[in-house]
């Protein structure tokens, strides 16, 4: 028995804004991959949404801050030198909560800056100088941008481009 081929329109649409035939479903014996599809009711690109880690990276009652001072940036000092452990990397967006609060709030690690006992901070994050003793327990999360699960059409970029 010879199992029926489905119409076209069943595997492909086509986009509203450029016409170009995007793929929905595999064709039979077809190499064209599978286009997400979606519509957000324009042709943009959603904002993606940024969320915290829920596992920490580190938590330490060994680490302190040093505000920024001249040319130094502001840093993150762990006395255990823990921090290339962690897989900490430069460019890194992170979340920091501490017992005392002070110093709580989201940062950016420089992009050099990364070493086993300092986490240096873009030029734009400011620290209050606390100390290991005076913060508590630290605790560093790294943040995350959720990804957009849809491309829209592969020609134009669209995301409204499904029927």
């Amino acid at each position: 028995m010879v199992d029926s081929v489905k119409n076209r329109d069943f595997y492909t649409y086509r986009c509203q804004v450029c016409g170009f035939e995007n793929v929905k479903k595999r064709i039979p014996h077809s190499s064209v991959p599978v286009a997400k599809i979606g519509d957000y009711g324009s042709n943009a690109t959603p904002t993606p949404q940024i969320y915290t880690e829920a596992y920490a990276m580190i938590s330490s009652r060994t680490i302190s801050f040093a505000a920024a001072s001249g040319s130094t940036p502001a840093k993150i000092s762990d006395a255990h030198n823990q921090f290339g452990e962690s897989h900490f990397k430069g460019g890194m967006p992170i979340n920091v909560t501490t017992d005392s609060g002070i110093n709580d709030g989201n940062y950016t690690i420089a992009a050099m800056g990364v070493l086993i006992g300092d986490l240096s901070l873009s030029s734009t994050d400011s620290l209050t100088t606390e100390t290991a003793a005076a913060a508590g327990l630290v605790t560093i999360y790294r943040r995350f941008y959720k990804p957009n699960v849809t491309t829209g059409c592969p020609f134009c970029g669209t995301l409204n481009s499904k029927n």
